[in-house]
């Protein structure tokens, strides 16, 4: 099911801005649909048809100001989350009697457009199906967690090599435990062992201690974590 998006700002200009960069910002992450409004009666119209999960909403407007836009939407919704968009941080106090989530001071950079819908996004079960890095060059990659098969630690020089089921590998300077962490939403990353990260759903047999993925590639998995292993692989 597709995550509705709204933004309302009566600057189509602005407008644009903030939803070329939603778009960009959950291009390949999940299920996402954005609509586009520049007065806050065509978003309560429209939030009548269709109850939007996630609203950027502008907070100095003609006619209905985003305080009495947010307030018609809370009479039909207490579920959507609002951001308030706002070049006055004096406004910040109005926004909290909408309920709103948060506000943004303009000009919203992208880093904290991603940062506050990464949230939202896996609150609402969109979990991420993407993973960004930098590697040991500079260049950041975005990679879909769909074709990686394992995330491995070597000894030899610390550094995390992401194995694709292409056979394509990137090696990055991030820690384990970090890359983890962004992943923690996603189910079918687990631990294989101490140094390594195994995509389950690539996974095409477990041979003693032995994982053989899909593209015959093979990585070894610690006693600690084989059981665990084991058992979601029989599920499965």
């Amino acid at each position: 099911m597709a995550i509705n998006i709204a933004v309302c700002d009566d600057s189509k200009e602005y407008s644009e801005i903030i939803t070329e960069i939603i778009k960009k910002v959950v291009n390949n992450r999940t299920n996402c649909e954005v609509s586009t409004f520049n007065s806050g009666h065509d978003l309560v119209q429209a939030f009548k048809e269709n109850k939007f999960d996630i609203i950027f909403l502008d907070m100095e407007m003609p006619e209905i100001n985003g305080i009495e836009t947010g307030l018609k939407i809370r009479e039909m919704s207490d579920k959507a989350t609002i951001f308030y968009l706002t070049s006055h941080k004096e406004y910040a106090y109005e926004s909290y009697s909408v309920g709103a989530r948060n506000y943004l001071l303009k000009p919203v950079s992208f880093s904290i457009i991603e940062k506050v819908l990464d949230e939202c996004l896996i609150e609402l079960g969109g979990s991420l199906n993407y993973l960004d890095v930098k590697d040991i060059r500079g260049i950041i990659h975005r990679i879909p967690i769909d074709d990686v098969t394992h995330i491995l630690r070597k000894k030899e020089d610390r550094k995390l090599h992401i194995y694709y089921l292409d056979n394509k590998e990137i090696i990055v300077s991030q820690t384990l435990e970090s890359v983890e962490k962004k992943l923690s939403d996603n189910e079918n990353i687990i631990r294989s062992s101490k140094s390594c990260l195994v995509n389950f759903n690539n996974i095409k047999e477990i041979n003693k201690n032995i994982i053989i993925f899909i593209n015959d590639n093979k990585e070894d998995a610690s006693r600690r974590c084989l059981s665990e292993l084991i058992n979601k692989f029989k599920i499965k």
